[in-house]
């Protein structure tokens, strides 16, 4: 259970890594490649979640539920914008704020029992200040969207690597 769940952090870390360097490598890039970025960003996310939801322990049936309902939720916008990626990224952007903010306080709620608290309260918080800030960007001003996304998407990934890291080192010494 801590190897997939370590391991689901790692990819989203590697994703969102990934997705951030190339948004801010290329901020002038095509809405469409922007939107497959994001919602290939947002469906492996949302597998993550669905995983955690019905493997991660020490979760509570109702942390359990509100994982796997906020996974398929990601899931959804990852589909979403695959099927229409033209024209879709003011949409697009909405959605992202709408689910950072989701996404941070599932993982708020979640952290009270978790035993890496502090990794998975920091990226909550990130998640949040992230969904909100996308949310006050002016739908003229979607290049600011790419650049915010970008980064918010590298420090998204930077805290993911070390939530696995640090997973790993507790199993190791029997914390988990």
């Amino acid at each position: 259970v801590v190897r997939v769940l370590q391991t689901g952090l790692f990819i989203g870390a590697l994703i969102a890594l990934v997705a951030g360097g190339a948004i801010l490598a290329w901020p002038g890039g095509s809405s469409t490649v922007i939107a497959l970025i994001f919602g290939l960003y947002f469906l492996i996310r949302g597998l993550v979640r669905v995983a955690v939801g019905i493997f991660g322990p020490g979760l509570t049936g109702g942390g359990r539920a509100l994982s796997i309902v906020i996974g398929i939720l990601l899931i959804v916008v990852g589909v979403f914008a695959f099927k229409s990626p033209a024209g879709i990224l003011e949409l697009l952007g909405i959605l992202i704020g709408i689910m950072w903010i989701i996404d941070g306080i599932a993982t708020l709620v979640e952290s009270g029992r978790g035993s890496s608290r502090g990794i998975a309260i920091t990226l909550g918080l990130i998640s949040l200040i992230a969904g909100v800030a996308v949310l006050f960007v002016p739908a003229a001003a979607v290049d600011v969207l790419i650049v915010l996304g970008g980064v918010f998407l590298i420090v998204i990934g930077v805290a993911q690597a070390i939530g696995a890291f640090t997973i790993g080192r507790m199993a190791k010494r029997g914390q988990i």
